[in-house]
């Protein structure tokens, strides 16, 4: 069994309430996918994930309801639907004045 990671956010420090694309994530061959995510902000985050067929996003999709990560917890949401390119959009409803967000997307072969 073939496992791959990649970060979308890395130690993202937010202080507004806009909404903030991750990297985008080339998901291969890999079907099922794990989202560990480390809110160490002080609010909570809302998180939507996005898949596309093109790496530029021109036709994205949102996968799935948006879901909140309560502020300084760790979590992770799994999917199985396939797209070869993901990213995860974060949005707070108050503007965090510390900490940071990480979320790394694990799949494995299908």
């Amino acid at each position: 069994m073939s496992v791959n990671s990649q970060n979308t956010f890395t130690d993202e420090e937010i202080r507004d309430t806009s909404s903030h694309n991750g990297d985008v994530v080339f998901n291969g061959d890999f079907v099922i996918k794990t989202l560990v995510i480390e809110n160490g902000l002080d609010q909570t985050v809302t998180l939507q994930c996005q898949a596309s067929a093109n790496s530029d996003f021109s036709n994205s999709f949102n996968v799935g309801s948006s879901f909140d990560v309560t502020a300084s917890t760790s979590t992770y949401q799994s999917c199985e639907t396939y797209f070869p390119y993901w990213r995860i959009v974060a949005q707070c409803s108050s503007a965090p004045t510390s900490g940071d967000l990480t979320i790394i997307i694990f799949g494995v072969e299908g």
